[in-house]
């Protein structure tokens, strides 16, 4: 073969690599390209069915509401809060809010607080101790107008017990409660820097003074979650076992304090299993969705 028809014979090759099909040559889109557009898109449909999934949940999600307040300012509404010895804590936080405002306080050196001009009607009831880095605790009281209230009991600011760093799907253990953890919706508040962890302590919901004003029922099952308001979704489920007070075929109602929707965001509720275990699952938008204070009622 002479060099000329071998010449020819390379470039009409070479002519028949570098040109595609007419789609290629139209878009400019290599193969490669291709998938990659096809794959981001699959995501970007996989994230728009996550969050129409999220908000069709929170569309779902019940809440015993705290009330208004209405009225003339004639009430007043008092308190104490203690430390785990039952001695008064001085100098400890406490907010009374309406979903308007919050009216921010401190204890005195006999822990006692109290707030006067008030309203009748709902209001939620935080605190905490910064110095000390105790639980804060949360929970809602009603208030008649025209009257003079005084919690009957001494309310406790607790100590964490245990913290746990949440890596994907993980069993956190707080007392009686275990709860399926997961970092996947993990939404810590604003300013918390502490990883993705999971704080709690168990506690005796008679011991501890809070009250539970709009809760229908007997409290048998109370813990302290944090970081505190931590927002999870979906939900978690839980498993409860050994809580005195729960029988085989009861009815129990899972609560987490909500700040945001200012109420009891009602996580679901279960039937108590023979041994009393009661075992709550995030199946059909349910689950814990607050770390904050959770409540178990037997209906």
């Amino acid at each position: 073969m002479t060099l000329r028809p071998m010449l020819n014979a390379t470039l009409l090759l070479t002519l028949s690599l570098g040109c595609g099909s007419d789609d290629e040559k139209d878009t400019g889109v290599s193969p490669a390209d291709a998938d990659a557009d096809t794959d981001s898109d699959a995501d970007a449909d996989a994230d728009a069915d996550a969050d129409a999934d999220v908000d069709e949940c929170e569309d779902q999600r019940e809440e015993i509401p705290c009330g208004e307040v209405t009225g003339p300012a004639n009430s007043s509404l008092s308190g104490v809060f203690v430390d785990e010895s039952g001695q008064p804590y001085a100098d400890a936080t406490v907010q009374l809010c309406t979903k308007l405002q919050c009216k921010p306080t401190t204890t005195n050196a006999s822990g006692e607080w109290s707030y006067t001009g008030l309203e009748g009607g709902c209001y939620a009831i935080d605190a905490h101790h910064v110095e000390d880095h105790t639980v804060k605790v949360l929970t809602f009281v009603e208030l008649e107008s025209g009257t003079d209230r005084v919690l009957d009991q001494d309310i406790v600011l607790y100590d964490y017990t245990d913290e746990t760093d949440v890596a994907g799907e993980t069993l956190v253990t707080a007392g009686d409660l275990v709860i399926t953890a997961n970092s996947e919706g993990y939404d810590a508040p604003f300013g918390h820097d502490g990883g993705t962890i999971v704080q709690s302590v168990q506690v005796d919901p008679v011991a501890s003074g809070l009250p539970f004003d709009n809760v229908g029922g007997e409290v048998v099952g109370l813990w302290y979650l944090g970081p505190w308001s931590t927002e999870l979704e979906p939900g978690w489920g839980i498993t409860a076992t050994g809580l005195s007070g729960i029988s085989a075929g009861d009815t129990v109602q899972v609560l987490s304090g909500d700040y945001y929707g200012f109420g009891w965001d009602i996580a679901g509720e279960v039937t108590a299993s023979a041994d009393g275990e009661v075992t709550l699952t995030n199946a059909d938008c349910g689950g814990v969705h607050f770390l904050s204070t959770l409540v178990l009622v037997k209906k």
